[in-house]
């Protein structure tokens, strides 16, 4: 089991191992469910959607709203589709 701590402003730190075995980077996202039935959290790992984009489109009449569409686009197809997810129990069982 890997522990980490709620600081008093609600901020946790990812541990290295958790971020290691995940492939989890600076950019990324991290999705959080909760299941009550289970009371467990679930969050999972959206690779950074701009990272996936850059250098795809090299159209100059891109405005900046249609690329942030695209990779909102990207994030959520990630997050139905991710398989990469990390189960937190609740300590209150």
């Amino acid at each position: 089991m890997i522990l980490s701590k709620v600081s008093k402003k609600w901020l946790v730190t990812i541990p290295a191992e958790v971020r290691r075995r995940l492939g989890i980077e600076e950019g990324d996202y991290l999705a959080w469910e909760v299941d009550e039935k289970h009371d467990v959290i679930v969050v999972r790992v959206i690779k950074d959607p701009l990272r996936i984009l850059e250098g795809k489109y090299d159209d100059s009449e891109l405005t900046y709203d249609e690329v942030e569409g695209m990779a909102d686009e990207i994030l959520l197809r990630k997050a139905h589709a991710s398989n990469r997810a990390w189960y937190a129990h609740s300590p209150c069982q």
